[in-house]
């Protein structure tokens, strides 16, 4: 390829030579006549860059000869796969909701469609797990290559540690969901803001005259609208029920609602029936977030929404998967995803007793383990258990837990007495949150990772 073609648009400070195989970010992997963007710093990157060279690299790229390494990276790999393509691709970001928003949008795109998240790559046929939720440039860019000019549609999860390494930059998006910013990450980011600076870069991917939807009830939403327009893109503003929510100077308006015992999407020009199969009106919003991907892909707005009449299962997202008690697995491991989860099988269940199971990582943001307990404690009984402990003393984990809670809490380490003790505590009648891994299955502990599927064990202790 040509070098001019490889880097249009972008400054390099040296002279490349006019030809090159293409563009490498491991040196490693680096095949004659590739150029080579180095993205370690001091002495690692100063070994990078001899074994790029005694591969045969032409050429060898790091900052500051070019402004942004990773950002560089990615173009480069754009162009060297030939992307962006027509394919309409269409993202979703946000604390909470990223899989179940991609999931429904897969499915409102229709048949041979692709989906790229934490649950795992779809190419239309068949599926395969993903180790990142976004995955690095080139790894995404052979996928998206791949796949056949039939393709409907790709739906994505950009997530905040993506956005910040730059690994979607080149892409243009026909549409962006964001679906509410709470506290994550932060053990990546520092900082809040710098976690809602990391979300924000997705508002820039989105093409010209694309759409994004953005939560109207969350806080953010006014910035993410106003990043989006200043992107040029159309912005809705979608809520769940009628009346009460803001207005956004300059967004059009759309409301998830009941009907009866049905949801109704009135948008933009459009009322329609609008299937929602998990509990929770913040799966409302999910499910009519992705019927307004899926219009700005191209489908009728009545034929997404009819779609998802049919969207397979979620795994791990309010997966009901036992019985006596009803057993839910979720992904929940933030405070407010906690929080609404334990609301919305209230909701569907009224009267019932409610037990939830969950633990906190290792490694991770410790400041949201007291939050954590804090929102188990609307449940009528809370049991601590283990989720990835990783190097840390899981006894430390579950106790600062504990803190947060209001309520009596039991903690029983090994997960499945702790799933069996939350469904004696609910009885037969109740219901019971395992919440934390969701469709995950490792456990991590400092010595070792061992096999462990909640959906598995609680599909094993009665059919649903």
């Amino acid at each position: 390829m040509k070098s001019r073609d490889l880097f249009v648009d972008q400054a390099i400070a040296s002279p490349l030579p006019a030809e090159l195989a293409g563009v490498c970010r491991d040196s490693r992997s680096v095949r004659a006549g590739e150029v080579f963007i180095a993205q370690a710093d001091g002495a690692e990157q100063a070994a990078h860059r001899t074994e790029a060279a005694a591969r045969g690299a032409a050429a060898i790229l790091a900052e500051p000869e070019v402004a942004h390494a990773r950002y560089a990276f990615a173009r480069a790999s754009c162009a060297a796969h030939g992307l962006p393509r027509p394919v309409p691709l269409v993202a979703t970001t946000g604390t909470k909701g990223k899989s179940t928003v991609t999931h429904f949008a897969w499915a409102a795109l229709g048949t041979g469609a692709a989906r790229i998240g934490t649950i795992g790559w779809h190419d239309g046929v068949s599926e395969r797990p993903n180790p990142q939720t976004t995955p690095p440039p080139d790894d995404l860019h052979r996928f998206l290559a791949g796949l056949p000019a039939s393709c409907p549609g790709v739906a994505l999860e950009a997530s905040s540690h993506g956005l910040d390494q730059q690994r979607l930059a080149g892409l243009r998006l026909a549409a962006l969901a964001v679906t509410g910013i709470g506290r994550d990450h932060l053990d990546y980011h520092g900082t809040q803001a710098a976690y809602v600076h990391a979300k924000l870069r997705a508002a820039r991917l989105i093409a010209p005259g694309g759409l994004c939807v953005v939560n109207a009830d969350d806080e953010h939403a006014e910035l993410f609208a106003h990043a989006a327009q200043a992107a040029g893109a159309r912005v809705v503003a979608l809520a769940v029920g009628r009346g009460g929510h803001p207005r956004l100077p300059g967004c059009a308006a759309a409301t998830a609602f009941r009907h009866g015992q049905s949801w109704l999407l009135d948008a933009p020009g459009a009322e329609v029936e609008l299937p929602v199969r998990l509990p929770g009106g913040f799966n409302a919003w999910n499910a009519a977030a992705a019927v307004l991907l899926a219009e700005a892909a191209g489908v009728p707005i009545a034929t997404a929404a009819r779609r998802l009449a049919d969207a397979p299962t979620v795994p791990g997202r309010l997966e009901l998967l036992a019985n006596a008690p009803l057993t839910y697995v979720d992904y929940a491991h933030t405070a407010e995803s906690l929080a609404k989860a334990i609301a919305a099988l209230r909701e569907a269940h009224p009267g019932r007793r409610l037990a939830v199971v969950f633990g906190c990582g290792g490694d991770r943001d410790a400041g949201k383990r007291p939050l954590m307990g804090a929102a188990a404690s609307t449940a009528d009984a809370v049991v601590l258990t283990d989720d990835n402990p990783r190097s840390e003393d899981p006894t430390a984990i579950t106790t600062q837990i504990a803190a947060g809670s209001i309520a009596p809490v039991a903690v029983v380490h090994e997960r499945g007495a702790a799933i069996l003790q939350a469904r004696e505590l609910a009885g037969p009648d109740g219901v019971v949150l395992v919440a934390g891994k969701g469709h995950e299955t490792e456990q991590k502990f400092a010595d070792r990772v061992v096999h462990w599927d909640d959906r598995a064990f609680v599909r094993g202790l009665g059919a649903a």
